[in-house]
């Protein structure tokens, strides 16, 4: 019999409590169940006195004579989430600049003696896209910034092969092309925790000229789209999106994937799990302005249900796991869809006849 790794115990207002972390659920716990988990364990038994036990766990501040509850502003989960990430950098404020320096790149001569991961490439796939070449963006950065805007409804449109081409280069390709100082990666128009560009788009196209409907990986090097899997519809996009359906009718869809595999070949500490959002982050917000200079509409989400996600997109959910969402097409700008302004009416007529 082996114990569950999907689960750890902690202790609020010192009852014990079980979190399993793959179903979602938490169970109270008898002071006999706690005993059989340390029975099945593998820990070893030794006569200890109860008060030398007591002092050990006073020391490790695991018993403490102060009540130390937080109230955390988010849930108790991501609060432990923020506590565990917290403080995991390496400090060495009191080296000098050389000394620093010269660590640092200590460091890189190790993780460079790992074989990095391979990401995949277009021979993984029975069907690819060659994109055209991507057109030169000529627009002003404040008339972008001024016309970006959240849409939540899409109008049923074509969008041409070209503009997909151009958000695909301008936001994922490697526009610097080969840089001597970088190799061997490549850089991208975003920000990049350690150079390593752990988020990869997978495409869902609804509506795109030439394209046939499916989930596609974008291949930078070569300005490809793989395709994964077929007949996505909006349906499955809805499943994936927990029932938000603002993305409907767009004519294509980013998820945005963090490949960990890549991100854990130079990065160990927890802390290296807030990469991947902002890393995300980056990568959205130099998307919404590529679109909103090509005349593309966008709406973002980071609400979905990472299994439907992973499954559509054949991910394993443990080297690459999804972290966001943007659908691009042509809409109208409304702070609410139609539907919601609908149902809005609706509550304010009964009110009102109350």
């Amino acid at each position: 019999m082996n114990i569950s790794h999907n689960f750890f115990i902690y202790f609020k207002n010192n009852e014990p409590l079980i979190y399993n972390f793959k179903t979602k659920e938490e169970y109270s716990v008898r002071k006999e169940y706690l005993k059989t988990l340390v029975d099945y364990s593998k820990s070893s038994i030794e006569n200890t006195d109860f008060e030398r036990i007591v002092e050990d766990f006073i020391k490790t501040d695991i018993l403490t004579l102060k009540n130390n509850k937080e109230t955390p502003y988010l849930n108790y989960y991501a609060h432990i989430f923020h506590n565990i990430t917290k403080d995991t950098s390496v400090s060495m404020s009191e080296s000098t600049e050389e000394e620093w320096a010269s660590t640092y790149l200590e460091i890189c001569e190790r993780v460079q003696k790992k074989e990095f991961p391979e990401r995949g490439s277009i021979e993984d796939f029975d069907t690819v896209h060659k994109l055209p070449n991507p057109n030169k963006i000529e627009v002003e950065l404040y008339d972008t910034l001024k016309k970006r805007k959240t849409i939540r409804e899409f109008e049923k449109n074509k969008t041409e092969l070209n503009k997909l081409s151009n958000l695909l280069y301008y936001t994922f390709g490697y526009i610097h092309g080969e840089e001597e100082d970088y190799l061997p990666f490549k850089r991208r128009s975003s920000p990049s925790g350690g150079c390593l560009q752990i988020i990869e788009p997978y495409i869902a196209i609804f509506n795109v000229e030439g394209i046939e409907n499916g989930i596609y990986w974008y291949e930078p090097n070569t300005h490809s789209i793989c395709k994964v899997s077929n007949h996505f519809n909006y349906q499955n996009l809805r499943e994936c999106l927990a029932g938000q359906f603002f993305g409907n009718d767009c004519s294509f869809g980013i998820f945005y994937v963090a490949n960990l595999e890549v991100l854990a070949w130079k990065y160990k500490t927890s802390r290296n799990y807030k990469v991947v959002f902002l890393e995300a982050g980056h990568f959205s917000q130099t998307s919404q302005l590529v679109a909103t200079s090509i005349s593309l509409d966008t709406w973002v989400t980071g609400a979905f249900k990472d299994s439907d996600i992973e499954k559509h997109c054949k991910l394993d959910g443990i080297s690459k796991i999804p972290v966001f969402f943007t659908a691009y097409g042509k809409g109208k700008f409304s702070h609410m869809h139609t539907a919601m302004k609908k149902k809005l009416e609706e509550k304010k007529q009964k009110k009102n006849i109350l």
